[in-house]
Parts: C-alpha cells; structure tokens; sequence
C-alpha cells in the first residue's frame, strides 16, 4: 500500500471502484463546469484523473478549439481513454513534488486533495496553472454523511472503522471537504463559493454501490486481522450495500470554486 494512496491500479477491483464513483459524482461535476462557463475552445487541466472520465467528457466539451490535459501518478487507465480521444493529453505528474504546466482556462480536481500530505501546496499548485481569470474547481469528500446515516449499525461501525485505519495509514483525512473552502481562500482566488451534494444510491446497483462496497472490501484483513469489526460485522456490511431494498447516503462531496486574479 502507499503512503500516500490507498487504492492502488494494481488492485484488480481498482477500475471498477471507480467506475462506481464515477456514476455517483460525474452528473454534478458536469453541471458545476457548465455553470462555470466551460465551453468550445477552453483549455482545461485535470489534476488525478484517475479512471479518465472527467477528463473524456472536457474533451468532448471543448472541441473545436479547446484542449484537455490530464495528469496522475498511475495513468495507465487515463492512457488507455486517450487513445481514443482528440484533444486529450496524459502527463505522468506528482503535484505533491513539482509545479503543473500553466495558462489554463479551467483547473479540475476531485476526491485528491484528500490524499496529499501538504493541502494547500497543492492548492496553491493549481491555482498558479490558472491563466490570470481561470477557474479552479476542486471537489472532496466529507464522509460524516456516513458516519450518521449508515444502517444497519454494523455498517456504520465498518465504515467508521476503515476510515480510522485509512488516516492512521497515510496522510488522507476523510471529513476534509468542510475544510475546503476555507484552504481555497487562502490562496487568495476571488469570486469563492462552494456546495455540498450527497447522491442516494439503491443497495446491488452497480456500479455506484460498488464504489462503497469495494471501498470497505480492500481492507477486509487489515480491519478483521486488528480486530477492528468482527467477522459477522464486516460479512453483515458488505452483503446489505448489495440488498435493493437498501438505499444509502453516499459521502457528501463538497464543490468548491474560484477565480485568480486578473
């Protein structure tokens, strides 16, 4: 495992976890872009494009005229959409380490900031790939939706559980989407505002329930072997996020965006 990312592409269920997450999130990523203006001819820079599917829908976007870059550290799943799409790039790129390219219309970033160790060099990394006027959108997640809606009990103890374990094990904090707003002001963009959304999803609806079934899956041993959930705990959380007569509140994932100057 990573110190920095759990869920590695290396990890067979990997593509389809984020899948999941994908149907869950991609419909509000959409709409806060074309809120924000994205339009034919924008040049757009996706920062952890993980599976690749914000950045192929930019590129469908921007075209005639407008280009997309997509960076991460893991691009074998952003290369394989590439190839197949005008006007996307693929940079492998570490933004914890070094600068981004810059002059970029739009600046996109979403459940990463999470991850990083230093938040706000980050941030701040972004922010100066803006051309002057550019519009960075950042969107994490905050999971106490989780934490006090998950039922049955069992679930709720699983999901509290592999949070704790998961920020004991690397720099991730899982409620950082409150913390957001206030990170993007401090870097001194203009025009701020930011919102919150919590899609429901039916239990065995694929792919969106397999995000948050796969999400607890990946570390069955970690949790069971430090005695963390019990065997009937875990067995009872995995099986009801497969029940259609379930419905559960995803995490909540906070939308945050604003301007560099001009």
């Amino acid at each position: 495992m990573s110190d920095r990312y759990a869920y590695d592409h290396a990890w067979s269920d990997e593509r389809v976890r984020l899948a999941g997450l994908e149907t869950a999130l991609d419909p509000g990523t959409h709409e806060h872009f074309l809120r924000l203006g994205l339009a034919p001819g924008s040049r757009c820079l996706e920062v952890g494009g993980g599976g690749g599917s914000v950045a192929c829908w930019l590129a469908e976007q921007v075209l005639p005229g407008g280009s997309v870059l997509a960076t991460d550290l893991e691009i074998d799943f952003l290369e394989s959409e590439a190839e197949r799409r005008p006007g996307l790039e693929v940079l492998r790129h570490d933004v914890t380490a070094e600068d981004l390219p810059g002059d970029f219309d739009f600046v996109h970033a979403r459940w990463l900031v999470e991850w990083l160790p230093d938040k706000r060099l980050a941030l701040r990394r972004m922010v100066n790939a803006l051309k002057p006027g550019g519009t960075l959108l950042v969107e994490e997640p905050d999971f106490v939706s989780l934490f006090g809606t998950a039922e049955p009990p069992a679930l709720r103890r699983t999901i509290t559980a592999m949070t704790a374990y998961l920020e004991s094990t690397c720099p991730v904090e899982v409620t950082y989407g409150r913390r957001l707003l206030d990170d993007l002001a401090a870097t001194g963009l203009v025009d701020l505002a930011a919102e919150g959304r919590s899609p429901i999803v039916r239990g065995g609806s694929p792919p969106a329930a397999d995000f948050l079934r796969l999400t607890i899956e990946k570390f069955r041993g970690p949790l069971l072997d430090g005695q963390k959930v019990s065997q009937q705990e875990f067995t009872e959380a995995t099986e009801v996020l497969q029940d259609p007569r379930r419905t559960f509140v995803m995490p909540i994932t906070v939308a945050a965006w604003g301007q560099r100057r001009s």
